[in-house]
């Protein structure tokens, strides 16, 4: 399966947990974790660049399972922190548990 496929389900995953758990619109935007949160996303998403663009192929996919892993498990916990009554750091926790699920069963196969 190719990067771009993988990126499209989890995001069709996470819309479908959105509507039927998020409980308010609030966003970490709206709080004073905007300011962590935004680094978090910056220096993330340099990490997740750089390990596309420098990561070999045979641990590629693993490596960004890994920090999939990573970055819904630090989300969550913004979400958790900062706007817990929207319910939103539980679809991040089942991204997480998604994102196991499937770099444990990619290393298998």
């Amino acid at each position: 399966m190719s990067f771009a496929l993988v990126l499209f389900i989890a995001a069709v995953i996470q819309f479908v947990l959105d509507k039927i758990i998020s409980k308010t619109d609030e966003k970490i935007s709206d709080t004073d974790g905007f300011i962590p949160y935004r680094w978090f996303i910056v220096i993330g998403g340099i990490v997740v660049i750089l390990s596309v663009l420098f990561v070999k192929e045979p641990y590629k996919y693993v490596w960004i399972g890994v920090l999939l892993i990573l970055v819904f498990g630090v989300r969550s916990i913004f979400q958790w922190k900062y706007i817990r009554s929207s319910q939103k750091h539980i679809i991040s926790l089942l991204m997480m548990a998604i994102s196991v699920v499937g770099t444990i069963v990619y290393v298998l196969i």
